[in-house]
């Protein structure tokens, strides 16, 4: 998961607001099994060239809007603008993630009930490793955007991208999202990154389909118990 700040510390039921992002996964009450497999390549980036996109980041950024308005940058030209904004916003982004947080935390009946179900698998979910950070976005040679809204890692905790948040709904879905993949792996082991058995990655994302759904069509989760069904 990107992320420009320290990672969030592992999802230990002993952790605290000030703990040190966990040095040895395996440690971590949410820690999965070590892997010596090598991320694979990603595609390469593309960097802002003023003379080809129009987007000058020298100039004042109202200038640049103006010209983005007028319709003398290109598309990668606004991703790069975009990019720039959401680095000089980082602190605004990032407080007002975790205080959406901080609410879904105290009032929202899915974020509490698969909280809940975290604790009862002797996990923690907390502050200290829900974290709000600016996530970078990359554009590809071809023109795509990669972006993401947050992530999870076992040996670190929950990532929820700050400057990806619409609004509060949007955060609580990507929470809640999260959440389950943090009730999979410790319910399950869950090899999330599918060097062992892709299924598996592709079997949380399907539990969490089926809980939002069941969630926005009852209103209710409280009677939901996730199974590793087959999927």
């Amino acid at each position: 998961m990107a992320s420009t700040s320290a990672a969030p510390a592992g999802l230990s039921p002993t952790s605290t607001s000030n703990s040190a992002p966990n040095p040895n996964p395996q440690a971590s009450a949410l820690a999965g099994p070590s892997s010596s497999t090598t991320t694979p390549d990603l595609a390469r980036s593309l960097e802002n060239d003023p003379a080809r996109t129009g987007y000058d980041p020298g100039v004042a950024w109202w200038m640049n809007y103006f010209r983005i308005l007028t319709g003398k940058v290109t598309k990668e030209g606004v991703f790069h603008y975009r990019e720039d904004r959401y680095r000089a916003h980082e602190e605004r982004d990032c407080k007002r993630c975790e205080e959406y947080r901080d609410w879904l935390f105290a009032h929202s009946p899915t974020v509490r009930f698969l909280r809940e179900r975290v604790s009862a698998l002797n996990g923690n979910l907390d502050a200290s490793n829900v974290v709000c950070r600016r996530c970078p976005a990359r554009l590809t040679e071809d023109g795509v955007a990669v972006r993401q809204s947050g992530g999870f890692s076992p040996g670190h905790g929950i990532l929820l991208c700050a400057n990806e948040v619409r609004n509060r709904g949007h955060l609580e879905d990507s929470l809640a999202h999260e959440m389950v993949h943090a009730w999979d792996h410790l319910r399950w082991k869950v090899d999330f990154a599918g060097e062992k058995d892709l299924k598996q990655a592709a079997c949380t994302e399907v539990r969490f389909t089926l809980f939002f759904s069941l969630f926005k069509e009852r209103g209710d989760v409280t009677t939901y118990i996730p199974r590793r069904a087959e999927c």
